[in-house]
This record gives structure tokens, sequence and C-alpha cells, in this order.
């Protein structure tokens, strides 16, 4: 039986990296846990989600990062 990956809350679409050292998942994961609860923060992840934030990110998968700086790698 295979074990299901768990996801992360703060980059939808992709599983818990363990970004963080003695993590298990997002249940643990103090990241996640700063994010939630942080009222701004929370509401932010939220506009993201419901896409504003997700069709600037399809925008800049495309053309590349909005900061002005050229993707060019040496």
């Amino acid at each position: 039986m295979a074990v299901p990956t768990p996801r992360c809350p703060l980059r939808p679409g992709e599983p818990c990296s363990l970004c963080q050292l003695n993590v298990t998942g997002p249940a643990d994961c103090g990241l996640v846990y700063l994010v939630m609860d942080d009222p701004e923060l929370r509401d932010l992840l939220s506009t993201y989600r419901t896409g504003a934030g997700a069709a600037r990110s399809r925008d800049e998968a495309v053309a590349g990062p909005s900061d002005g700086v050229p993707n060019v790698v040496s």
C-alpha cells in the first residue's frame, strides 16, 4: 500500500518537501505554523490561492520574474 504524500499548504499543488529540519510534514512545520498564525500572512496566502497570485505566477513562469532583471544563466 502506497503512503500518501502530504501537500504543502504554502505552495499549492506541490508536495511537502520537508524543507525544515526535523519536520515530518505540514502538521509540524514551523513555517506553516507562522503563516497560518499571522492574520496578514494568512490573508495574503488566501489572495494568492484564489487567483490573483496564481495568475501572476503563471505569467512569471512564461515571461520570467517581474523585477526587471533578465533571467540569464552564465
